[in-house]
């Protein structure tokens, strides 16, 4: 994404935060945000339709206040003037920008979690704690299944990544045989 977009995905998630920390709930924006944003990736002609210029301004409105009836009023607020400058495209980013900045004032690192299955609840608690015993900082655990990895976790935060996968060690296996080989 270039600069400028990721500028304006940040000055809009920043202005939905101030406005939600003072009239509302901020939890409640983030997971209604998080709501409009799988609803957009899993329905593209969703998003093709609120973010086409041609369709008029208050289909687009009415259309956005049908799917997203039950978001907050905040939030359908904010949708609506997305929506009016054109600016539908910006959603996951501003999701992701609100999302960190929210985490920040509240002390909590985000994590993606990457495993063959998904986790269990024991599983969920031990990464948590083990997360706030290295960093200190209270985990929020996004997780994804992704059958490639065989098993172990795949962990990313704070700019790092950390392989605890099947396939992660089996790849550094045959990276340390062909080493040998080489030789």
């Amino acid at each position: 994404m270039r600069t400028g977009t990721q500028g304006a995905a940040r000055r809009l998630a920043r202005a939905l935060l101030d406005v939600a920390e003072k009239k509302g709930d901020p939890a409640q924006i983030q997971a209604g945000l998080r709501e409009v944003v799988a609803a957009l990736q899993e329905h593209p002609d969703l998003r093709t339709a609120l973010a086409h210029p041609g369709l008029a301004p208050e289909r687009r409105r009415k259309l956005s206040a049908a799917v997203f009836a039950s978001a907050p009023e905040l939030l359908r607020g904010f949708l609506e003037i997305v929506i009016a400058r054109e600016a539908v495209s910006l959603l996951p980013l501003v999701e992701q920008a609100y999302t960190a900045l929210w985490n920040a004032k509240r002390g909590v690192m985000t994590a993606e979690v990457v495993t063959a299955v998904p986790l269990d609840a024991a599983l969920r608690r031990e990464l948590e704690q083990a997360i706030r015993k290295a960093s200190g900082l209270t985990a929020e655990l996004r997780e994804k299944t992704d059958p490639a990895v065989l098993g172990g976790v795949l962990l990313k935060m704070s700019g790092r990544t950390y392989d605890g996968t099947v396939r992660g060690r089996l790849q550094a296996l045959r990276r340390t045989l062909r080493g040998e080989i080489r030789s």
